[in-house]
């Protein structure tokens, strides 16, 4: 027993609370500057990329954003190892990546294939398309449930459904009789 408690102690030092608690008020206002500095930042880089929304990005767009998320975290918080100019350079770096993709991926069909992938048809004539719910990775009740959202009961009442590049399921109505 005392085995376990000599390790845990090693491990969490006796005075682990009070250490924990222990502001430090100088590095505090240090990370209120730098937050605010990165924030103001983040901002303007946000509103100069465009309005769009984390539902239509792509898998590299997300990727970026991470990229910047991290860019961003890192100087709030590692005040030693990272200054505020080191933080700006890094996420100049990965604003002008991501508007370079953006632009090659607008400009070259052939980079376009590389970086935005195709929609995968889901159901097509009122049929589920083999392969498609199980490469889109939905199974029958989810695209179901997708299909609630849509105001539609049956799969019969689907004439295409696809799993769009923005990871959004859409789905064209059969044309009712009636109309």
């Amino acid at each position: 027993m005392s085995n376990n408690s000599t390790s845990i102690s090693s491990i969490i030092p006796d005075n682990f609370v009070e250490t924990a608690f222990n502001a430090d008020y100088d590095l505090i206002v240090s990370v209120i500057f730098r937050t605010v500095i990165v924030t103001v930042l983040v901002l303007f880089i946000i509103r100069w990329l465009g309005n769009k929304g984390l539902g239509q990005l792509t898998t590299f767009e997300l990727l970026i954003v991470v990229g910047l998320g991290s860019a961003v975290g890192d100087p709030m918080i590692y005040i030693s190892e990272l200054s505020i100019p080191q933080a700006i350079t890094s996420i100049v770096i990965v604003v002008i990546l991501f508007k370079l993709l953006d632009y090659a991926t607008m400009k070259s069909k052939k980079f376009s294939k590389l970086t935005v992938p195709n929609a995968i048809l889901l159901v097509k004539d009122g049929k589920y398309v083999e392969g498609g719910l199980k490469k889109a990775k939905i199974d029958e009740r989810e695209f179901e449930s997708y299909m609630r959202i849509h105001g539609v009961e049956y799969v019969s009442d689907v004439r295409l459904s696809y799993l769009e590049v923005n990871g959004q399921v859409s789905i064209i109505k059969q044309n009712s009789k009636n109309e």
